[in-house]
C-alpha cells in the first residue's frame, strides 16, 4: 500500500533541519524535572491540550482547560470536559511509552492513544480501526475505504519501524499527515495524529514536547492548517500524485519557530530568576522561592502541579505556598480543588521576560512577529 512519502528536501527545509538538530543538542539535558522547567511546564501542557482540542471545535478557553486539568468543576458541557481530560491522559500515555528504552512503533500504541482520546465519548470504538463500507469525508477529502485501512496502517507501522536515517522532524511531519490521510478511526484522528507526531519528537530527544508544541499555533491559524492539508492531500487518497514537500515546508517552519521560542524562554530563565532572587534577598525571604514566584507569573500556580514537579507532598507544597502568600508575594484565588495562586502587586512590578514569551507560546503567536519580549508592569 502506498503512503504519502514523496518529497524532496529543499534548501530551506535542510537549513531548518540543521538548525533544529543544533538547537536540540544545546538543550539535550533538559528534562521535565529540570529546575528551569518547574515554572513553565504546566502552562505549556495546558496550551498543548487547549490547542489540540480547540482545533476540533472544543470551546473551552485556556483558563477553563486549566481548571479542568486541576480537577476543579466548571460550567461546561460534560462532553467538552471529557475531551480535555482524555487528551491530557493520552499525552501521559504517549510520553511514558516513548520514553521506554524498548519502545517500538506498533498498532497497539496507536490503538491505545486513540482509545484514550475517545474514551467515553460518542463514537468511541475503543481504538479499533474503521470497518464496514461507510464512506468518510474530511471536509472535501474522501478518506480511503475501510477495506483499505488495515493495509495502509500496516504500511505506516512498517515505515515507522524502519531505522532509515530520515530526520525525526520529517518523520513527525509525515506521521501527522499520513494518519490524517488514512483516517483509520471513526473519530479522534486529528488529536491522535498530533499526539503520535509528538512521540516522534520525544524519540528525537525532546523531553517535554509541550514546550515545542505546534498545537496552539494550529488552533490560532486553523484555516491555514486545514488549507495545507487540503492542498497536500487533494480530493481523494492518491499519494502517488500528491507529493508532500509543501507540507514539510509548512511543518518544519512552524516547528522551528516553536523551538526557537522555547530556547528563548530557556535563555531568559536565568536572568528572570536572578531578578527574583535579588528581590527576595532584599526582603529577607528564602531565595528558593524564586522558581515558585516565576511559576505564578507564568500561569495559574496550583498546589498539585507544584508538588508533582518538585517531588513534594501536596500538604508540604500547600504549606509552602501559604507561607509565601503570608510574606506578600502571592494571593490565593478560588477554593478547595479549584484554588490557585496569583502574583501579588509586589511581584507584578518586577520586570521579567519569560511570562510574555510563555504567553506567545500559549496563544500560538509567531516568534518572528514578537518585537518586545519583556513584560512590563
Amino acid at each position: 500500500m502506498t503512503l504519502h512519502l514523496d518529497y524532496r528536501i529543499t534548501p530551506e527545509i535542510r537549513a531548518r533541519l540543521d538548525h533544529w538538530a543544533e538547537a536540540l543538542r544545546r538543550e539535550s539535558h533538559a528534562t521535565r524535572r529540570d529546575w528551569r522547567l518547574v515554572a513553565i511546564w504546566p502552562a505549556a501542557r495546558n496550551a498543548s491540550v487547549s490547542g489540540s482540542t480547540g482545533i476540533e471545535g472544543n470551546p473551552l478557553s485556556p483558563a477553563q482547560v486549566d481548571e479542568v486539568l486541576a480537577g476543579a468543576a466548571i460550567d461546561a458541557q460534560e462532553i467538552h470536559v471529557r475531551e480535555i481530560q482524555n487528551y491530557n491522559r493520552a499525552l501521559d500515555i504517549a510520553r511514558d511509552a516513548a520514553r521506554r528504552p524498548d519502545f517500538t512503533w506498533s498498532h497497539e500504541i496507536i490503538h491505545r492513544i486513540n482509545a484514550a482520546v475517545m474514551d467515553g465519548l460518542p463514537r468511541d470504538t475503543h481504538g479499533d480501526y474503521r470497518r464496514g463500507d461507510e464512506e468518510v469525508f474530511v471536509g472535501i477529502f474522501a478518506a480511503p475505504s475501510p477495506l483499505l485501512v488495515r493495509g495502509l496502517m500496516d504500511a505506516l507501522v512498517a515505515w515507522l519501524q524502519q531505522t532509515a536515517a530520515t530526520p525525526r522532524l520529517i518523520r513527525s511531519a509525515l506521521l501527522h499527515l499520513n494518519l490524517i490521510a488514512i483516517h483509520p478511526f471513526n473519530d479522534g484522528n486529528g488529536r491522535t495524529a498530533r499526539i503520535l507526531a509528538a512521540m516522534e519528537l520525544i524519540l528525537d530527544g525532546v523531553p517535554s514536547p509541550e514546550l515545542v508544541s505546534i498545537e496552539a499555533y494550529l488552533r490560532r491559524n486553523r484555516d491555514d492548517y486545514v488549507d495545507e492539508l487540503r492542498t497536500t492531500l487533494g480530493y481523494v487518497y492518491d499519494p502517488e500524485n500528491h507529493p508532500v514537500t509543501g507540507w514539510l515546508d509548512y511543518y518544519t517552519r512552524i516547528s522551528l519557530d516553536r523551538l526557537e521560542a522555547r530556547n528563548r524562554v530557556l535563555d531568559s530563565l536565568p536572568a528572570d530568576l536572578g531578578a527574583l532572587v535579588v528581590a527576595l534577598a532584599d526582603a529577607g525571604d528564602p531565595l528558593e522561592w524564586a522558581v515558585v514566584l516565576l511559576a505564578a507569573r507564568v500561569g495559574r500556580l496550583r498546589t498539585r502541579a507544584l508538588a508533582d514537579l518538585t517531588g513534594r507532598s501536596e500538604p508540604a507544597a500547600r504549606a509552602e505556598l501559604a507561607r509565601i502568600a503570608r510574606a506578600g508575594w502571592l494571593e490565593a484565588h478560588g477554593a478547595t480543588r479549584g484554588r490557585w495562586w496569583a502574583p501579588s502587586a509586589r511581584l507584578l512590578v518586577i520586570e521579567l521576560r519569560v511570562p510574555a514569551l510563555m504567553r506567545l507560546l500559549a496563544e500560538g503567536g509567531q516568534l518572528s512577529l514578537f518585537a518586545d519580549e519583556t513584560e512590563r508592569p
